[in-house]
């Protein structure tokens, strides 16, 4: 007899989750998982990163736009760096991604960190663990060099799937972004503004001075002269001891 399922329960979380496992994309996904397709498997978990950096910028330029807090003059600097970062965060871990969970590039690097290594001394303390196992005595060197090599591709697979999520995240969102994101915050800062004075059919004041390099602008200006004081010239006295005399005009 099952348990009696609780209303609320089985309408807010099973029915959904069994309406979802029997559709198309949950069973295309199962089978993809099932034959060990690690782009798929991989992509699942990048999707999953760039779904929520998309809801999150989604998130973060609105309440910019809306923050009472912020200034108005740096608003929408703030808005347009959110925006820019939330950009660059999902189109760099997409790039970073492809490029490195491509075969070749994983091949290559799983060599050149773990080749050497899996050729000998895994191999022998593999084969060395295994000896004493039952049904080993009936295994030939050809038979365990192709068990052997299942396990290397299992590691290799792993591997894949952990330096894609590190050069999506760490290299892409959390190296790159960095630089790349505040110079163009300013330019979407701009165009932003240009779109707004469109719609409210205003125009923008122009830029009557060069604001890309100010310290450099210091230095081009002719120093400022500055006028010596005039010397006083003392006044001696010529011989009249009546002090009224200072006085008249």
């Amino acid at each position: 007899m099952n348990p009696k399922i609780n209303p609320l329960l089985e309408t807010c979380v099973y029915r959904p989750i069994k309406w979802f496992s029997n559709s198309k994309i949950a069973k295309k996904a199962g089978n993809e998982v099932y034959n060990n397709n690690r782009m798929y498997i991989d992509g699942l978990g990048v999707a999953s990163i760039v779904a929520k950096d998309g809801l999150g910028c989604y998130l973060y330029v609105t309440q910019s736009m809306n923050n009472k807090d912020i200034p108005d003059d740096k608003r929408k600097f703030v808005a347009s760096l959110d925006l820019t970062n939330g950009v660059l965060m999902i189109a760099l871990q997409l790039l970073m991604f492809f490029t490195v969970s491509h075969k070749v590039c994983q091949t290559k690097m799983f060599d050149k960190f773990f080749g050497k290594m899996f050729d000998r001394p895994i191999k022998k303390t593999y084969q060395s663990i295994v000896k004493n196992q039952p049904g080993y005595a009936d295994m030939n060197s050809i038979k365990f060099t192709q068990e052997f090599e299942k396990i290397r591709n299992n590691v290799k697979d792993a591997f894949g799937g952990l330096t894609s999520l590190a050069a999506a995240t760490i290299v892409g969102k959390r190296m790159l972004v960095p630089f790349i994101a505040t110079p163009l915050a300013g330019k979407v800062e701009k165009k932003m503004a240009e779109r707004e004075a469109r719609q409210n059919g205003t125009v923008l004041p122009a830029q009557t001075e060069d604001k890309s390099n100010p310290s450099m602008q210091g230095a081009a200006k002719e120093p400022v002269k500055t006028e010596e004081p005039a010397k006083v010239v003392p006044q001696f006295d010529t011989g009249s001891t009546n002090l009224l005399e200072k006085f008249k005009k």
